[in-house]
């Protein structure tokens, strides 16, 4: 067997969630009437955040909560109001505004902090999980800091992004004027039940891996290795001189790892002496130094431009390591 032909198979694999080694990591799980979503806490990006979301999970503020805000492609949102049958619509306390902590782009999948938008550090109880690729708050006040990615439940996320949507500010007050109902479209009546709850959140340091689909491991502090997150990388690069930002999202895994960038998540970033990926364009070749995937490294990974309208990439070929 071929060494490209294993590296597809064992990304397959780790997409499918079989058996590969997972690092212990930090989680947060979620159980909603709709389903239970688990998210991957990322302290390495985002360390203020990371510790102020976990005081509010490990405090019991996020139990019996509402999923507020639902925006079809966009966003679904939560971590602000209470769900209870005494309760529905009263906030959540809230501990003191953090500071923004942007560095990570806000990709399908990926969870970040609600803020005012008038004001970059502003950032309390209030999360939100991206349904697209929502490069645009890359580049909104500040930047919304991503500080976890859902590893298992995504599913669940867009079931409730196609549920009916409800205008209660009548009934609850301004913030609830997109509020996702699980009714039909011509029902004529909304029960508390219909409403999306967050019954608890918890922490835990592990979660069982045949249940997930891929996740990160774990980094180390010293860690120079790009990351196959899910289905994206995210890396510097150096392009004629110029230091970039890029996320490639794959496309396909058959008969060849495909993967494409989004223009969007292309953005100019400062040199911090982090090994970075190269491209060449008279060969039209991406050579990304080292990659994981799960417990497995790889160096010397090459990618060929095969589409430039579109910014697809083919693998091409690797080293183990």
């Amino acid at each position: 067997m071929s060494t490209k032909t294993s590296l597809n198979l064992l990304l397959v694999v780790s997409l499918l969630g079989l058996a590969l080694p997972v690092a212990a990591q930090k989680y947060v799980c979620m159980e909603m009437n709709a389903g239970d979503v688990c998210l991957e806490l990322h302290p390495q990006y985002a360390p203020v955040t990371v510790a102020n979301f976990l005081k509010y999970v490990n405090e019991g503020d996020y139990n019996q909560t509402l999923i507020h805000r639902s925006v079809p492609g966009f966003v679904i949102q939560g971590g602000g109001y209470y769900s209870g049958n005494q309760t529905l619509g009263l906030p959540v306390p809230k501990d003191p505004a953090i500071r923004n902590e942007f560095s990570r782009s806000n990709l399908r999948g990926t969870v970040a902090m609600a803020k005012l938008s008038t004001d970059p550090n502003s950032a309390t109880s209030q999360w939100f999980i991206n349904l697209g690729n929502n490069s645009n708050l890359d580049t909104t006040n500040g930047g919304f800091t991503v500080f976890a990615t859902v590893v298992k439940g995504m599913d669940v996320v867009d079931t409730i992004a196609g549920f009916r949507l409800a205008n209660l500010v009548g009934d609850l007050g301004s913030a609830f004027d997109t509020v996702p109902v699980n009714v039909s479209a011509t029902a004529t009546l909304i029960n508390l039940e219909d409403l999306v709850h967050v019954k608890r959140a918890y922490a835990t340091d592990t979660l069982t891996a045949a249940a997930l689909p891929y996740q990160c491991s774990a980094s180390s502090p010293a860690d120079t290795l790009t990351e196959f997150c899910g289905t994206y990388l995210t890396f510097p690069v150096d392009v004629n001189g110029q230091l970039l930002e890029a996320t490639m999202t794959l496309s396909a895994s058959t008969p060849s790892l495909v993967f494409h960038v989004d223009r969007g998540t292309l953005k100019a970033i400062v040199d911090t002496g982090q090994v970075r990926a190269s491209y060449n364009p008279a060969s039209k070749v991406l050579t990304l130094p080292s990659v994981r995937a799960g417990a497995r490294a790889f160096v010397n990974v090459q990618l060929l431009l095969t589409n430039t309208a579109t910014l697809e990439f083919t693998l091409t070929g690797f080293v183990p390591r």
